[in-house]
């Protein structure tokens, strides 16, 4: 079972759980002795990893839970029926592919002062315009995570107004070698505590860091490849070997 006793509770993400299928139904049980499987950790898990619970795609068809019940038959198994698998008339293979994109420097700085907060926007511009003048406008790329205003969903977020107290930005830069992420990085989140404001007479202290350096992270990458392949086999990109070994 993939995920094992992710379906299970109270959570335990490594313990066993066994999952007996028939033609009519599946039953799910925990095996760890202070786990069990119930109606509502077992649906729960069909949201995990799926833009839609109730629709599963695989390279032959699609299995639809939309019909899913859920039955608590004993104290440790949840007993599902209704699904339905639907083929797909043509098999599909997904195939799925990342690129580099460069090395990555991370710097962390908190704002407490409300009127900075309330002009976040002019200050991040401001730092990008320190980096500009450094660097140029290309060869790099340099992010900014404003948590506490849009830092989880970006332009996608629905709140406009900044309702936080402090905010924490994250600064993420990206460049094809390390010594040239880390100084983007740096001076990306540096000026920060130097921006100028309208209204603001000191020439400094907007903003305070975790930590006076940056930090290195894990290499960027970005999706290079997210398509389905029609084959007539599903094996035939897949090929299999068989080798006998022993004395």
């Amino acid at each position: 079972m993939e995920c094992a006793s992710f379906c299970a509770e109270p959570y335990g993400g490594k313990e066993t759980v066994i999952g007996t299928i028939t033609d009519e139904d599946v039953k799910v049980t925990a095996m760890h002795p202070e786990q069990r499987c119930t109606v509502a950790s077992v649906a729960g898990h069909a949201m995990y990893e799926r833009a839609n619970p109730f629709y599963e795609f695989v390279p032959g068809g699609m299995l639809d839970m939309t019909d899913c019940k859920y039955e608590q038959i004993d104290e440790k198994t949840t007993r599902i029926t209704g699904p339905k698998f639907v083929p797909a008339q043509e098999i599909r293979v997904k195939l799925e592919g990342a690129g580099k994109v460069g090395e990555r420097y991370i710097g962390i700085a908190g704002i407490r002062d409300p009127y900075t907060i309330q002009n976040v926007d002019q200050v991040i511009q401001w730092a990008k315009e320190q980096v500009k003048e450094r660097f140029g406008d290309a060869g790099y790329r340099l992010y900014y995570h404003v948590f506490g205003k849009n830092g989880v969903m970006g332009d996608l977020e629905p709140i406009k107004e900044i309702r936080s107290h402090e905010l924490c930005v994250v600064v993420e830069g990206v460049a094809p070698d390390k010594k040239t992420a880390e100084e983007i990085t740096m001076i990306g989140t540096r000026q920060i505590f130097y921006a100028r404001l309208p209204e603001v007479k000191g020439t400094a202290g907007s903003a305070a860091f975790l930590v006076e350096e940056v930090l290195p992270a894990s290499p960027a990458y970005v999706w290079t490849v997210n398509h389905t392949v029609p084959v007539d086999d599903p094996m035939e990109l897949f090929p299999t070997y068989l080798t006998e070994a022993g004395v």
